[in-house]
Order: structure tokens, then sequence, then C-alpha cells
């Protein structure tokens, strides 16, 4: 049974409004070259993992809706309030849900919310000392939409250029077991094999972008091709289990080979018991109102 929404939210909002509040992070993997964290996070009580479900719902939301604040509003409201939009504002808020909440996409819905594991963990908690976190991007706008999963920049005092950027993969685990190593593979290799075609898939026209950083930006395709210490990879894998894996990304500097430098290689791992069926709470709280 789905907790409603009101419920979930004043349950959020009491643990502290953020995903990061209701989790445990972990750090792992000290003295490989890939050094990972471990992210425990809904535990079996209900109200937890419903709480999660609705701040996802709601960052989702609010990010699809972008400047549409009437479309927003509509949605929240309704959602909250447990009634169903009608009409124009039925049609209206359905444009922005649709893509990727439509109800034939379970695979896709539940990579996405994974992806967004990964976003809001890393926006709300601080970067390391001495970084600032200067550019960090919601998911796509739709499921299964090609290209890069993510990408974080840095602002470094001190460094070479001023600033490193982190390319990220991420991926889910979905079956019975809580060893992700098949998964994490792939990751990393699609990673060697595409990142350089990746790094010319950001667009940033229409950024406004600090001089300094404007700068930085158009030259990571080619820090990239060049093997600076600049450039980075990461991989978050979203993995469906309570026995969470005691090692991992022990071997990933075996096949992301185009970076070696230290550093450059960061691993995350969500561990979220019934994964698949927490992700369809996100979709529920989203079409609750229409």
């Amino acid at each position: 049974m789905t907790v409603p929404a009101q419920q979930a939210m004043e349950h959020a909002l009491a643990a502290g409004g953020r995903l990061v509040d209701l989790t445990r992070r972990e750090p792992r993997g000290q003295g490989q070259v890939c050094r990972w964290e471990l992210v425990v996070t809904l535990g079996q009580e209900l109200e937890d993992r419903a709480a999660a479900a609705w701040i996802i719902a709601d960052e989702i939301m609010k990010a699809r809706t972008d400047l549409d604040d009437l479309g927003y509003r509509l949605w929240r409201e309704n959602v909250l309030a447990g009634t169903k939009l009608t009409g124009h504002d039925y049609e209206h808020v359905l444009l922005h849900a649709t893509p990727v909440f439509e109800a034939d996409n379970d695979n896709g819905v539940t990579g996405y919310v994974g992806e967004w594991l990964w976003y809001l963990l890393t926006r709300d908690l601080p970067p390391e000392p001495g970084h600032s976190v200067e550019v960090l991007d919601p998911p796509k706008s739709a499921v299964n939409d090609g290209g890069p999963d993510g990408l974080v920049i840095h602002r470094v005092p001190g460094s070479e250029l001023g600033f490193v950027f982190r390319l990220w993969e991420m991926k889910k685990v979905t079956g019975r077991t809580s060893t992700p190593a098949g998964t994490i593979r792939k990751a990393w290799k699609q990673i060697n094999t595409e990142g350089a075609r990746y790094m010319g898939q950001f667009s940033w026209g229409g950024r406004a972008l600090a001089p300094d950083l404007r700068m930085f930006v158009g030259s990571m395709p080619r820090q990239w091709v060049e093997r600076k210490e600049s450039g980075n990879g990461g991989v978050s894998i979203a993995l469906n289990a309570t026995d969470t894996p005691a090692t991992a990304f022990d071997i990933s500097h075996n096949h992301f080979t185009t970076h070696t430098h230290p550093g450059a290689l960061q691993g995350l791992v969500v561990a979220i018991d019934e994964l698949e069926n927490f992700a369809k709470d996100v979709r529920r709280y989203v079409w609750s109102a229409l």
C-alpha cells in the first residue's frame, strides 16, 4: 500500500527534507585504485521509503516543469490533496509527466530513478575539501535518452586549470544478486570506449558561465582525449539488495584505461531493497494526480 503523498511529504520534512537525510553513507575501497562509497537507504520502514519516493517524485517534476510554475503547482497541489486533474489542467501536467512515466516502461523508469538517486545524493552532500561544485545538472529529460548520464565540474583553486570534471555512467542491478561486478565492468567499458563521444554531446551555448569556467568547459573535449588529470570517470550503481556488497570496483582500472592518474576513478553503490517497487512508488506519486 502506498503512503498518501501528504503523509510522505510530512515524514520527509520531519527527517530533514533531503534524500541524504534518509541514508547512511560509508567510504569503501581504501587502498584500491578506485575508491567508492556505499549508500544504504530506504530501510524497511514504510514511511521512510515513502518519504524518499516522494522527495524523488517532487524533485523530478520540479525539474521537468522547469520554468512552468503553473504546471508544477497544479501537479503538486493535486497530488498532496489526493485529487485528480481534469480538462486543460490534466493535459497541461500530462505533457510533463508522460516522457518519463509512461505506464508501460517499468525498466526505463527504474533506471531513471537510479540516475536521480545519484544526482540528489551528489547535489546535497558537501564536496571534498577544497572543491566547490560549479556544474551539476539533473538527469536527462526523457527515459532511455542516449549519451552521457552525468557530469560534475568542481572548482579547485591551485589546480593546473582551476577546475576538474568527472563524467559519470549510471546503471541499475534489479536481480536478486548483491554482487554487481558485471554491471560495474560494463559501465566502465562504456566510459572507456564512448567517453570521448560523450564529451562532444554536451551543449553549452545557452549557458551563462563565468569567463574562467567558460574557457575550461570549452577545452574539456581536448582535456579528455589528451588524458589530462582534470578529467575523470565515475560509475554509480543502484542496487536491488539489502545484502550489500563487501567489495566492489576493485578491478575497475582494468576496464577504464584511458585515464590512469590518481583519483581518475570513483564509484558509488546505492543499495535499496526492492528497487523496482520503489521506482513504481515514485511513479505512483507522479501519476496520482493524472
